[in-house]
């Protein structure tokens, strides 16, 4: 067997440190960071401790990797939906429905979303993170889109950045609302197929009264 190539040996590295990535998502979602350990994450992610250990030197670096990994990712994939030259309304429903969506799909993404804010001054100080400057790079495209739509009589008039935080903010709650209810039914004993149904018949009106706070 040949060895493997530079390419071959950086392609691995990503993929492993994606795993342990994954999995500490899973894990904080379930115990918090005061109580997730490194040992946790390995085992949750399949992988020898000391391999933990080789990509990340410990759990706060670990974990503000993965809290600057999820939170660009979100960001660049608002930027990228919202540069789409599709309908505006069309865009926000759009839009609203997928990330709610996760909630029924993987749950754990939403739940990860909500529970780190908490957690930002156990892995930064106060002077190395700006949440208000994320959220504002965040709302940068969708405010460009709101501004486009006012100038097309689709959006109410008002402020664009403002109303990006209302739709967003929308949005939030309902995805929030749909995990609390998720996990109500889930307790009940309610078969999945009937989890996902009633989850549906609530993102219907969830993506409605989200786009309503911005429509003309």
């Amino acid at each position: 067997m040949s060895p493997r190539t530079k390419e071959q040996n950086e392609q691995i590295r990503k993929q492993r440190k994606q795993e342990i990535l994954n999995a500490a998502i899973l894990v904080y979602v379930d115990k918090g960071y005061a109580a997730s350990e490194m040992a946790d994450i390995a085992n949750q992610a399949g992988l020898a401790h000391g391999l933990v250990f080789y990509y990340f030197k410990n759990k706060k670096n670990l974990f503000r990797e993965l809290y600057e990994y999820m939170m660009e990712e979100s960001k660049q994939y608002t930027k990228m939906f919202f540069e789409q030259e599709i309908p505006v309304l069309e865009l926000f429903s759009s839009y609203a429905r997928i990330v709610c969506e996760r909630v029924i799909i993987r749950p754990e993404i939403s739940r990860f979303y909500i529970r780190i804010g908490l957690d930002l001054h156990l892995l930064y100080n106060p002077d190395e993170i700006s949440p208000f400057t994320w959220v504002k790079s965040f709302m940068e495209q969708m405010t460009k889109t709101i501004e486009k739509g006012i100038a097309q009589d689709m959006i109410r008039q008002g402020d664009a950045h403002l109303m990006a935080m209302q739709f967003w903010g929308s949005v939030s709650q309902g995805m929030a609302y749909l995990d609390q209810t998720k996990q109500e039914l889930e307790s009940q004993g309610m078969s999945e197929a009937d989890v996902t149904d009633q989850l549906n018949k609530m993102l219907d009106q969830i993506i409605e009264s989200s786009v309503a706070v911005i429509k003309s």
